[in-house]
């Protein structure tokens, strides 16, 4: 069977996204390293690593295909209680059949989704 690694995402500010990861989400640094001039951390999600990447600068971060990156929460109503404490802005949404989902935006802009029961169960 294959499975899902890491997914990558390009970042303005390394520390800045580590910080606001690991106080959204609790997603510890697993590993950094720097290929040439970037500077790259990998984050433990639980189920995977989130692979931060800064270019130096002047830096554009490239326009993705991809819509946006869901996480599945332990306690949704604590962690959109958490993330609004934070100072975040979240949509909040539901699914047919009541499942509970969130929206909301990284330093960078990336979509983010909450979700209150995991989707591949």
């Amino acid at each position: 069977m294959t499975t899902l690694d890491h997914i990558g995402i390009y970042v303005k500010d390394l520390k800045r996204s580590i910080t606001f990861y690991r106080e959204a989400f609790n997603f510890p640094v697993h590993s950094n390293l720097e290929i040439g001039e970037s500077k790259i951390a990998f984050l433990d999600t639980g189920n995977g690593l989130l692979e931060i990447i800064q270019r130096p600068e002047p830096l554009e971060v490239p326009k993705g295909r991809w819509s946006h990156l869901a996480f599945t929460v332990q306690d949704y109503s604590e962690t959109l209680k958490h993330l609004k404490n934070l100072g975040l802005e979240i949509r909040e949404s539901s699914l047919p059949g009541g499942t509970h989902i969130a929206f909301l935006k990284d330093p960078d802009g990336h979509d983010l989704e909450i979700d209150e029961e995991p989707f591949n169960k």
